[in-house]
């Protein structure tokens, strides 16, 4: 006897339903699993922090400006004006959301920031070698203007190499610097040039170089020529012959520089090689870290031993320490038998016995001449600025001259 066709569909329903069932149990089961696997630490981390008073690491990992506005009241537009244009928002207010993200610990996302302002409140310093004792005073002056307006510097050690400063240049503009100001660098003085060859979208300020300004580039310098000629007539006013120039072999514009003044200034005066000659150290490949003091003092430890000039102007301050070392180990009285003069006017030949004499390159006046172009240009980005900004080196004459 067939059974009816309605009793079939019947079983076959019930059959589903249980299927169903069985197949929602499996997925709730696997769900709740997943939870206490992913959740769970996230849920124990959640509690451990209310429970402990850590709220600003609770704060760190989920703040946002939507969390702050809640809790104080108004629209996140509002929390958003408090931290990029605070002065735009009602004292009270802001006191009072700035609590709020004080407690919370919140932290803006920089560069989020830096795109609704249309700038990162940053700046990057590109330099040769940032041991340099006369890179550290002009770094130390550019960061001591800025700070206090909440502009952060990103400080790169090229190391005189050209493909890491090559590197550096391109993780600082990736960055969207507002400014990028650039000592001395390993490039300007070859010509696979980076910065007077190359628009960019920030200003450049290159520090200390003999170029001419190109694009939106601006050059600050302090003029060496002033101070050396000061030197020199010193030399020829006292008589003090013979006299030496002691400078690297190193192939920079700025013992180019000096050696092209000593030329110029021994034709003019008729001095033969007897009387004013220049000496290049081949073994000084960074002349101005710590070694090049111990390399000029075996130098002009050597050349005492053939010659004794009554005069030497060295190439910088640490070369002139070196020499005048060498000078007390050989016995030689500075500056009654010979006067020492240094470049720069670093920290060292103020501190060294005797105090050393020193043309004046005016490190903390370069620094705040290219800190203050930058404020300008930051502030009126369409107005005219002075493109090259120069100033002049001065003789200090101190205890070894």
């Amino acid at each position: 006897m067939r059974k009816p066709a309605t009793f079939s569909v019947l079983i076959r329903f019930l059959i589903f339903i249980l299927l169903f069932l069985h197949i929602y149990e499996i997925v709730h089961l696997v769900r709740n699993a997943v939870k206490r696997i992913v959740v769970s630490p996230w849920t124990k981390l959640r509690d451990l922090t209310v429970s402990t008073g850590l709220n600003k690491l609770n704060c760190s990992m989920g703040s946002k400006l939507e969390d702050i506005a809640r809790l104080a009241g108004v629209n996140p537009s509002t929390v958003s004006r408090t931290i990029n244009k605070p002065e735009k928002v009602k004292l009270k207010t802001r006191q009072k959301i700035e609590a709020i993200i004080d407690e919370m610990g919140y932290k803006p996302n920089f560069f989020a920031r830096g795109l609704m302002k249309g700038q990162t409140d940053s700046v990057g310093i590109l330099t040769s070698l940032y041991a340099n004792p006369y890179f550290i005073e002009i770094i130390e002056t550019i960061e001591h203007l800025l700070a206090p307006d909440g502009t952060y510097l990103y400080l790169c050690n090229c190391e005189a190499s050209i493909d890491l400063e090559k590197k550096y240049l391109d993780e600082l503009l990736r960055r969207n610097i507002d400014a990028l100001f650039v000592i001395e660098s390993p490039s300007l003085n070859t010509a696979d040039n980076l910065y007077t060859k190359n628009r960019f979208d920030c200003p450049v300020i290159l520090i200390n170089q003999h170029v001419k300004p190109y694009g939106d580039n601006y050059v600050v310098r302090c003029d060496q020529s002033p101070g050396i000629a000061e030197v020199f007539d010193e030399v020829k006013r006292r008589r003090l012959y013979p006299f030496i120039l002691f400078i690297p072999a190193e192939r920079s514009y700025s013992y180019i520089l000096k050696k092209r003044l000593f030329e110029t200034w021994r034709r003019k005066n008729h001095l033969d090689e007897k009387q004013a000659r220049c000496v290049m150290l081949e073994n000084l490949l960074e002349p101005n870290n710590e070694k090049s003091v111990w390399n000029s003092h075996e130098a002009a430890k050597d050349l005492f031993t053939q010659f004794r000039p009554r005069s030497i102007l060295a190439g910088n301050d640490l070369m002139a320490l070196g020499v005048l070392a060498a000078a007390h180990d050989a016995g030689i009285s500075v500056p009654k038998d010979l006067a020492i003069v240094g470049v720069d006017n670093t920290f060292f030949s103020r501190i060294s016995m005797p105090t050393l004499s020193t043309i004046d390159l005016r490190m903390a006046e370069i620094g705040t001449m290219a800190a203050e172009l930058y404020q300008g240009v930051k502030k009126e980005p369409s107005a005219a600025h002075e493109q090259t900004l120069i100033i002049p080196s001065l003789f200090r004459r101190r205890g070894t001259s």
